[in-house]
């Protein structure tokens, strides 16, 4: 007798790690993958500042940081964090990653039915997280550019909508928005009274001389959610650190249920969150370096790829993601592009509409964390992939 399953489960998806089933099989055979679905620099020689990771250390030398913590988050590390936000202390909220507070924020906010606007395209965690909890995804435009569409997020806003995302950085294309269309935003979620949820995880990891603006500069007492976190800006996805920092009026009653969430998971791992006082209190100092071995990483590329027929690339602004776009009939849609191109040349890509099913046209993130050398040794095969297929 097979074990019925509650209805949920059918709404969960996440390609970017559903993909590598299909890649070991491939791995298998002998042929070489390239590993360009996850971003983790962990896995390509990055490492977090040694300030972080000895702080770690040191929490791990001390008994009191084997106990539970506190279950809205270390004191010391919200009051950092609270200084950063430049809100009070107790909005702010420690989690097992970003990723967690946006299951949490959606428990809290979404009730079946409800949807909440996403970027198209928009990291699929949201779109997953909103469905488990029983609410809809409502995708707003971006342009050519992945910059959002001002217009179309008026015309998708419902009398169901609750929130509005934007993700700034942006995981999966590496925008980094203009700060007048995130003061478009935040001004039509005033018009409408709906409260913003900024994911602001890469904000430290810009490429250019571009910094990334902070929603935060933008609201005044609109409600807003500002998501962080450890994983990326000081490369240190494992130590699952995040937080949630809610700004504006009216935010008690989410206060409360973020903190009962809390309470009923018990707590974050203690001395991670030592590690995370450390980064979020002493010089970034390992930035400058990251941001430049990325740049370079990001400009082999732009270059490849806008250098192969029928493949096109925006250059990313931020974060080790890019989008290219497949210009082709060849490919019904843009999984049987990803999944010939692992088979064939080993080459693991995500495809583009694991991050939104209404993107016009069919792309890919491929995530630049690897080396150049083979970035460019990746390119050459998906270059000849081209050639051959299309």
């Amino acid at each position: 007798m097979a074990v019925v399953l509650a209805d949920r489960v059918a709404s969960i998806s996440y390609e970017i790690r559903d993909i590598v089933s299909r890649a070991r099989k491939v791995e298998a055979t002998g042929k070489k993958v390239h590993w360009f679905n996850i971003g983790d620099p962990n896995q390509f020689g990055f490492a977090p500042p040694k300030h972080v990771t000895d702080a770690v250390i040191e929490a791990l030398r001390t008994p009191k940081y084997s106990a539970y913590c506190p279950s809205e988050g270390d004191p010391e590390l919200r009051a950092a964090i609270a200084k950063i936000e430049g809100v009070a202390t107790e909005y702010v909220t420690i989690h097992s990653g970003l990723s967690e507070g946006i299951d949490f924020l959606f428990q809290a906010l979404v009730n079946p039915g409800e949807n909440v606007l996403l970027p198209s395209p928009s990291y699929p965690l949201y779109n997953t997280k909103l469905r488990v909890s029983g609410g809809t995804d409502n995708y707003y435009l971006t342009d050519e550019n992945f910059i959002p569409v001002a217009d179309d997020i008026r015309k998708k806003i419902n009398r169901k909508t609750k929130a509005i995302v934007a993700i700034n950085p942006n995981n999966p294309t590496g925008a980094n928005y203009p700060r007048a269309i995130l003061k478009e935003i935040a001004d039509i979620a005033g018009e409408h009274k709906l409260p913003i949820i900024a994911d602001e995880i890469y904000d430290r990891m810009t490429l250019d001389d571009k910094c990334a603006t902070n929603m935060r500069t933008l609201t005044g007492e609109l409600p807003l959610i500002s998501g962080n976190g450890i994983s990326k800006n000081f490369i240190y996805p494992g130590s699952r650190v995040g937080y949630l920092a809610l700004h504006g009026e009216g935010m008690n009653g989410l206060r409360d249920a973020l903190v009962k969430l809390c309470n009923q998971r018990l707590s974050v791992n203690w001395e991670m969150q030592r590690g995370a006082l450390a980064a979020y209190t002493l010089p970034a100092h390992h930035l400058a370096k990251v941001r430049s071995e990325l740049r370079a990483r990001r400009d082999v590329i732009c270059k490849g790829l806008n250098e192969i027929p029928n493949v096109s690339c925006v250059k990313p602004e931020a974060a080790f993601y890019s989008f290219p776009k497949i210009e082709t009939e060849k490919f019904k849609n843009d999984r049987e592009f990803a999944y010939s191109l692992l088979e064939e040349t080993g080459v693991l890509v995500v495809p583009g509409s694991a991050f939104s099913p209404v993107l016009p046209g069919k792309f890919f993130r491929l995530v630049f964390l690897a080396p150049p050398q083979e970035l460019e040794e990746a390119i050459g095969k998906i270059e000849s992939f081209v050639r051959k297929r299309c």
